[in-house]
């Protein structure tokens, strides 16, 4: 039994243990996130805030190693018993490291992967790759604190995998199929993309199953990472994310040409300028090109920052050209039939 020395021994270790480690959590990791919020390398930033998770628990469990042989003498447990409650504290030691390198290491990946220019979805697909793999080697780390034998459970888990591998085809096709995705680097996370059936949006996640499109109408494509792999995908944003793009304007025959392509490219210059999303610095070309039924037909080219922007630079560029051509006197002519009326006899 414990007598009065050993109780306040051990409240004295367990209380003291829980102040030091939320004085250290409140003063010491604050202090500790301003400097590496300062730093250029931001994983630093992840490894302390990780640690802020645990550093209570880190303590406590000190303070149960310090109280351990205590308890043992105490209450007289035996040598196995008392070599198991120390394996047990191991234990929770290494999975509480586990979870913080896995998390280091996936945010790591991530931060680099920005850098680099390409957000890869760390969070998803790779990041709970690295994050599986960190923790299987905890918990091969965890049965040898306890004296399991490793290869027999290895040797059963292959031949296990076999079964489930074949009745998980489809499954691990995809898996993959997401992991060849990544690899090539032609699909990022946040690239605008054209479906070959058409559907259009941003990629919002490449998860071990199925690749997530965000539409502009904010609905969720859902695609498998197999049909994603294998089908015709336009990216808009691989190689340079501005875009150019064409609006047809027709105009009536007995309009100047040279006057019509002059104004066409000064309107085009001035919404590009005045207009956010539009490339400042590009020069509008303007192509006649057809010889309509009621009039001739030309494209006015402009140049946008991204996908998106068209759409609103295509509007104001609309109404602006429909003024200018107005206030000049060019005709933008409306579509006409020649009606012939015979009388019947």
């Amino acid at each position: 039994m414990l007598d009065q020395k050993q109780i306040i021994e051990i409240t004295v270790a367990i209380i003291g243990s829980l102040i030091v480690g939320w004085l250290i959590k409140k003063l010491v990791l604050p202090f500790l996130y301003k400097l590496t919020h300062k730093t250029k390398w931001k994983s630093d930033d992840l490894v302390v805030e990780s640690i802020g998770h645990w550093v209570i628990f880190w303590f406590f469990l000190g303070a149960c190693y310090y109280i351990l042989p205590i308890l043992v003498t105490a209450f007289s447990i035996g040598n196995k018993r008392s070599i198991f409650l120390e394996n047990l504290l191991g234990s929770f030691l290494i999975f509480s490291i586990s979870w913080v390198v896995a998390r280091v290491v996936a945010g790591t990946i991530q931060f680099h992967s920005k850098q680099d220019g390409s957000e890869i979805p760390s969070s998803s697909i790779l990041g709970n790759i690295i994050k599986v793999i960190i923790y299987c080697l905890g918990f091969i780390l965890i049965l040898q604190t306890f004296n399991i034998a490793i290869t027999p459970l290895v040797t059963a888990l292959g031949v296990g995998g076999l079964a489930v591998a074949l009745a998980l085809q489809p499954t691990l096709s995809n898996l993959f199929s997401g992991l060849q995705i990544i690899a090539s680097g032609k699909i990022n996370n946040g690239d605008f993309v054209q479906l070959e059936n058409g559907q259009k949006g941003f990629v919002r996640d490449i998860t071990w199953r199925n690749t997530t499109i965000e539409t502009g109408q904010n609905n969720i494509i859902i695609v498998p990472n197999s049909k994603m792999a294998d089908s015709i995908v336009e990216n808009f944003f691989l190689v340079n994310k501005e875009l150019t793009f064409h609006v047809v304007v027709r105009v009536s025959y007995d309009s100047d040409l040279e006057k019509v392509e002059k104004i066409s490219i000064d309107t085009a210059k001035q919404v590009l300028q005045k207009f956010e999303g539009g490339i400042k610095d590009f020069t509008p070309v303007v192509l006649f090109y057809n010889f309509g039924e009621i009039g001739i037909d030309l494209k006015i080219f402009l140049k946008v920052k991204e996908y998106a922007d068209q759409f609103m630079i295509t509007s104001e560029f609309i109404k602006a050209l429909q003024m200018k051509y107005k206030s000049e006197g060019i005709i933008i002519p409306f579509p006409s039939r020649t009606v012939f009326l015979n009388k019947i006899p």
